[in-house]
């Protein structure tokens, strides 16, 4: 007779505790990276892509160091360009300061619309970043090599804190 009413007994239990479990809130344990931060031990890979057509045109990437830059300022950190081929790309190591810095995509020369993509790209974990501009067709000349801030310059913001790279279009 103990029996007959310890097995009911036994199942509502064992389906109370299932029910229970299966019904739980699951937290994660790290939060999401956001799709704009790029964590890699192996640097962080920078990549303006275009297509050079008419062939005349001309697309360069800039890294402007912002605690350094000022309004006559060349470049500071570095030019990547001129491309023969759409393709320009540079490298930002783990062992470069943290900073931050403006990544400029400049139109040195032509004057049809320019679409252009810059991939930001983890060297080891390849995670990836993209960000799609253009420039407006027709453009007036620009005669320097200072594209901050002019409708021939396109700005991106990347802050480097040590493996951590941030992207804010």
């Amino acid at each position: 007779m103990l029996k007959k009413k310890i097995y009911p007994l036994l199942s509502l239990t064992l389906l109370t505790a299932l029910t229970l479990t299966s019904c739980s809130k699951k937290t994660e344990l790290t939060p999401a990276t956001p799709d704009n931060t790029i964590t890699d031990a192996g640097g962080l890979n920078i990549t303006l892509t275009y297509t050079k057509s008419p062939a005349t045109a001309d697309l360069d990437l800039y890294l402007y160091r912002k605690s350094s830059y000022s309004g006559t300022s060349n470049p500071q950190g570095g030019t990547i360009g001129p491309s023969d081929t759409g393709v320009l790309s540079t490298d930002i190591q783990p062992v470069s300061p943290d900073e931050e810095l403006l990544v400029v995509a400049a139109y040195r020369t032509g004057t049809a619309a320019m679409p252009y993509t810059i991939i930001f790209k983890g060297i080891t974990d390849k995670k990836t970043y993209t960000v799609n501009g253009s420039f407006a067709a027709g453009l007036a000349p620009f005669n320097t090599n200072n594209y901050f801030g002019t409708p021939r310059g396109n700005n991106i913001t990347l802050k480097k804190t040590g493996n951590t790279y941030t992207i804010t279009p």
